[in-house]
């Protein structure tokens, strides 16, 4: 039995450790332009060593930012020994520092006026109301007693924001400890409320109890939507003509009837918030020729303020303020830097992007050239990953449009004359096809092959309806018009 005890043993091995300069860029690179924006306005909150040397508008990329703000301060860059200080020590030395900062960052007593100002600022805030909100204050304003009222809200909290209720009855009825039939009169009583169709279990109860509100339970419509909805949804008119007795011209009316009705009434109330994006660079056209410039008009320019600068050089400042402001000076420098960097990669990515998709900027997007993020790497000697990261979620202003980076990257096809096509070109051109196609004998899939391999593009028939329904776009049965 080996001796048991305590031994020391050495182990040489190598292991890739990201620098807090390395993780701040990497940060900084993937952060679209409005979430950098509050970054930028966070820091310097944070940051009393950081300010605007220019206000919002000016150019970003390609600029020196840090050099010459801090290329005369002998001791900020020293050694950076810094970089492994405990910064917990920034804490214990808060108050000491506060007699060198600028009045902007001067403590003063918050009084009445600022709390009235504060108050008016919430008030003016205006806060969407959800679904569930306004179905609990209808159900306020109701005469419904305490147990109606419970197991209420147990249905209003099972209702999704599409306005569907997603729970078992017999579920809620356990929660509520009431009987099934129970349930299934407050659920009524619910379905009650606005928007019309609020609580339903499937479409077809959701466009019933529409009708049922413009009082046309009894119509043809709320026949056709009761008995045929599947039918429908399979365009199966010729059918349904049969068996209803309708003729095509009454059907196609009722159907356009239909399509008014709402299939998802809790949209009318929690709609997704819009989605603001801020376009990273603009491509223009001048004389024939295009270039990339600078679309950050909201992105400040910082630089070192030389107030901190001139407190390290003054021997009367107590060393703890310097250390203080030492691992500030930084910080800031550091997000200088990876600013900087994030510019730079994004400015050169566009210009390859540029060199690569011309025809597309000059004839449109049926002329995009396939090309991938491992092509734009190695043009710029950097990984792939980084050109997936420095692309993520941005935009490019281009004079057809506003398009995501990664719209240009994609896999393609050369034709039967060598011409490269991308896989979103050949996209375009099944669509042109079955906008021009005769709707009472739209193109099969087979078809489309066929006309795209005419055309000298070899797409194959699979290929054809993976790329309609990544567009969205009906098979030909359910594209048929009678």
């Amino acid at each position: 039995m080996p001796e048991q005890g305590l031994y020391q043993s050495q182990e040489l091995r190598q292991e890739q450790v990201l620098a807090p300069q390395q993780i701040q860029s990497l940060e900084v690179l993937m952060l679209p332009m409005l979430e950098l924006q509050e970054k930028i306005s966070q820091e310097l909150n944070e940051n009393p060593v950081l300010e605007l040397e220019k206000p919002a508008g000016e150019d970003l990329a390609g600029d020196p930012l840090s050099d010459t703000a801090v290329a005369d301060d002998p001791e900020a860059g020293d050694n950076g020994k810094e970089d492994e200080e405990d910064l917990s020590r920034l804490i214990e030395i808060a108050d000491s520092w506060q007699d060198y900062l600028p009045p902007v960052h001067s403590r003063r007593e918050f009084t009445s006026e600022d709390e009235e100002k504060r108050q008016h600022l919430f008030n003016s805030l205006a806060e969407e109301t959800s679904l569930q909100e306004q179905l609990v204050e209808q159900l306020r304003l109701s005469e419904a007693g305490e147990k109606t009222r419970n197991i209420a809200e147990l249905i209003i909290g099972s209702i999704d924001e599409q306005g569907y209720l997603r729970s078992h009855l017999a579920d809620i009825a356990i929660a509520a400890d009431a009987d099934l039939d129970e349930v299934e009169d407050v659920l009524k009583f619910v379905q009650t409320f606005d928007p019309p169709g609020i609580g339903a279990r499937d479409l077809k109860e959701c466009l019933m109890l529409q009708l049922a509100r413009q009082g046309r339970e009894r119509s043809d419509l709320a026949k056709l939507v009761k008995n045929y909805l599947d039918d429908l949804a399979r365009n199966r008119l010729p059918q349904i003509s049969r068996k209803t007795g309708f003729s095509m011209d009454k059907l196609k009316k009722l159907i356009g009837e239909i399509r008014q009705l709402s299939p998802y009434p809790g949209s009318a109330v929690s709609a997704d918030n819009p989605v603001f994006v801020v376009p990273e660079l603009t491509v223009e056209q001048k004389d024939g020729e295009f270039s990339i410039t600078s679309s950050d008009d909201h992105l400040p320019r910082l630089r070192i303020s030389s107030l901190y600068r001139r407190l390290l050089e003054d021997p009367k400042t107590p060393d703890e303020t310097k250390n203080y402001i030492k691992e500030k000076l930084l910080n800031g420098k550091m997000l200088i830097k990876s600013l900087e960097q994030r510019q730079s990669t994004i400015h050169r990515i566009a210009k390859v992007i540029l060199d690569a998709q011309h025809d597309f900027f000059k004839k449109g997007i049926e002329h995009l050239h396939p090309m991938t993020m491992q092509q734009a790497a190695e043009k710029l000697g950097i990984h792939e990953t980084t050109v997936s990261r420095a692309i993520a979620n941005k935009y490019l202003q281009t004079p057809r449009g506003l398009f995501e980076f990664k719209y240009f990257f994609s896999g393609g096809y050369q034709s039967d004359s060598g011409e490269e096509l991308s896989s979103r070109s050949v996209k375009e051109k099944i669509r042109d096809l079955i906008m021009k196609e005769d709707a009472s004998k739209p193109l099969s899939d087979s078809k489309l092959s066929k006309m795209l391999n005419e055309q000298g593009i070899p797409v194959a028939r699979r290929t054809v309806a993976k790329y309609r329904e990544e567009m969205g776009i009906q098979s030909s049965h359910l594209r048929k018009e009678f």
